[in-house]
Formats: structure tokens, sequence, C-alpha cells
């Protein structure tokens, strides 16, 4: 999969709102407040393949209402990001830099 990294932006500063976000993917580009260290890249990698797979405007839909779910649910931002199950997929498997390309397609679905 083809993609791009950028290190040292103030992108993910800019968006972050509601929480503090050090990278950040919009696909294909991986955007970073500082140096991209390995964990970091395989969470975002794993998040390219989930934006792929939902044809990016999915992921962004069920993004926004997983989120949304948990601010309402759990009361708090940071738990309902948490509770994300792109994020708890990307959690879990960020420490193996194999997961992305031998992932199953819709993983995150185990999450839920």
């Amino acid at each position: 999969m083809k993609f791009y990294v950028f290190e040292n932006s103030r992108i993910p500063q800019a968006l972050s709102l509601f929480i503090n976000i050090w990278a950040i993917t919009l696909y294909p580009f991986i955007i970073c407040k500082g140096k991209l260290d390995q964990q970091t890249r395989t969470h975002e990698i794993i998040h390219l393949y989930q934006q792929r797979e939902l044809l990016l405007i999915g992921f962004y839909i069920l993004y926004v209402w997983y989120w949304l779910v948990g601010v309402y649910r759990l009361g708090s931002f940071h738990a309902a990001y948490r509770a994300i199950p792109f994020e708890k997929e990307a959690y879990t498997h960020d420490e193996d830099p194999t997961y992305p390309v031998r992932r199953k397609a819709f993983s995150w679905r185990k999450y839920r």
C-alpha cells in the first residue's frame, strides 16, 4: 500500500479539539506532530487499511458515530476515543509491524 508520512506537522495540534492528537491518518497521508516511531507508524497503517476497506467516507462516518455514542455512554472524550472499534484494533496490534499486511478485512468488527 502506498502512503505518505509528514512528520513535525502542526496539523495534529490544530485538530486537537477534544483530545490531544499526536498522529492522524487521512488516507493516504499519515501526519505526525514529531518523529513517527514504529509503534505509531503501525497503528496509523492499520487505520489506512480500515479507511481503504470502508471507502474512506464509511470509515469517517462510522468513526464519528462510534465516538459520539461513546461520549454519550461514557461521558468522556478520551474514553469514547479508546472505545472506538477502529482504535481498539489499532492499539491491540500496534506493537506488531507485520499485522497490517496479514490482517483480514474488516477485522475491526471484532472490537465492537
